[in-house]
């Protein structure tokens, strides 16, 4: 078996350095615009009387925005550049994110998530692509642990602060969870400009690289895609035989059942702790809600720099992307069992790890043998479905809270999605060895 490329140590930091920070911060930004409703909920709810299930729907409804508009946007940044696109994306987002702050009722909420959904369409799967246009996949799962760690570096940052500033911040006579949310989308746009004037659209237009280290950037990469091609038997692929694919549907799958343990986290992590009052019986402030809610991303976004390093010494195989999600799965249904709040918080932290570790992983997997315009809209495909389970799960989580009393049985669900999901990508990887044509062959 040819070894995969890999590039020149000393340029693979060099780009990582240069792209990484802030690509983690833009993630963070995005991360925080669209799951900070998580903390506002803990007084938004009352505010605006929404039962568990309405506030469901309103988180729903922004992937389903997300979903609609996902491949489009994705398809027009590799039309018009990742830094004009990724400029557009950042800024209209955080606009509609500040002015949530305003909605009176109910279905103002709705249309406000919907729409915040539909200006951040684009932004994941067009950062995931515009990393294979810088580094080799054995090059990327590293830089890929650094990316989604914003995802719980999120939880970490945004748990203590947003719920800080919901007790402490006024802003233009706005308090509470409203202050919180109109300060929050503020970054988003700042960092929307600052991209237009840092990012560039590929090596080719780096500055910060030299002629030498531009060659060998597209050297190594021009052989990682000649390899690529030889085991495609369809070289380049349309964009309709890569939404066509059984396999990049399977993918997606996969993806949801992902996403279902990111999203449950995401936003209902800080209402299952102030649920602790009432099972549990302890009672914290929002500011200590946001504490005790940040303690399972921290511990997460310390595992998934571990497992980074660890996955980039060996050859990815789907063990490394079901055996997190089995993890995950135990985990979080072990934390419904415990008695004690600091046992249950244990449980969910070896769950983050779990969950978030399997990001580091799976993206590994479409990318690897997807190229050009199809990696574009494999990609894009992939994330629709995966996303899928931001407005499934939301919704159900609530409506289940509203019907039990309690969210057991909607994170028993959850668990049992991981576990599908670990079963097909084991799968999946039995097939494509049996068909080593690769991903991009439709079965």
């Amino acid at each position: 078996m040819t070894a995969a490329p890999s590039m020149p140590p000393e340029i693979a930091r060099k780009i990582s350095w240069r792209l990484g920070p802030l690509m983690i911060l833009m993630y963070m930004a995005n991360q925080l615009d669209r799951a900070n409703i998580g903390y506002a909920a803990l007084t938004m709810n009352q505010e605006l009387g929404l039962t568990a299930a309405q506030y469901g729907l309103a988180a729903s409804l922004f992937f389903i925005g997300y979903v609609l508009f996902e491949l489009p946007s994705n398809l027009c940044m590799y039309r018009f550049g990742a830094r004009l696109w990724m400029t557009r994306i950042m800024v209209t987002w955080g606009i509609v994110s500040s002015l949530t702050c305003l909605v009176p009722s109910a279905q103002w909420l709705y249309v406000a998530r919907f729409v915040l959904g539909v200006f951040e369409a684009g932004l994941f799967p067009g950062m995931v692509f515009y990393l294979t246009l810088w580094l080799p996949a054995k090059d990327r799962v590293w830089m890929m642990s650094l990316f989604v760690t914003a995802i719980p570096l999120t939880g970490v940052f945004g748990a203590p602060i947003s719920t800080w500033l919901m007790e402490h911040a006024s802003f233009f006579g706005l308090t509470g969870w409203r202050a919180m949310i109109f300060l929050e989308g503020l970054p988003s746009i700042a960092l929307g400009i600052f991209v237009f004037f840092y990012l560039p659209d590929g090596p080719s237009k780096a500055r910060w690289l030299s002629a030498a280290e531009k060659t060998t950037v597209a050297s190594v990469l021009a052989q990682e895609q000649k390899q690529t091609d030889a085991r495609n038997t369809q070289g380049r692929d349309s964009v309709w035989t890569v939404i066509s694919n059984p396999r990049v549907w399977a993918l997606g799958a996969v993806y949801f059942g992902v996403n279902a343990g990111i999203v449950s986290l995401l936003f209902f992590l800080p209402q299952v702790v102030a649920s602790f009052e009432k099972t549990l019986g302890v009672k914290y402030t929002i500011t200590q809600i946001g504490t005790i809610t940040a303690i399972p991303f921290a511990f997460a976004a310390v595992s998934m720099l571990v497992w980074g390093r660890v996955v980039q010494q060996r050859q990815l195989t789907s063990k490394h992307v079901a055996g997190p999600l089995l993890v995950c799965a135990i985990a979080l249904t072990v934390a419904m069992w415990m008695k004690s709040p600091y046992a249950a918080i244990a449980a969910f932290a070896v769950g983050a790890a779990g969950c978030f570790c399997t990001m580091t992983t799976f993206w590994q997997l479409p990318t690897k043998f997807l190229a050009e315009r199809g990696a574009a809209a494999g990609i894009a495909m992939i994330t629709s479905l995966g996303v899928c389970a931001g407005f499934v799960l939301p919704y159900f989580i609530g409506w289940s809270k509203d019907v039990t009393g309690h969210f057991a049985v909607a994170f028993y669900g959850v668990s049992a999605l991981m576990v599908v999901s670990a079963i097909i990508v084991t799968v999946l990887e039995a097939s494509r060895r049996k068909a080593p044509s690769g991903l991009t062959t439709p079965a």
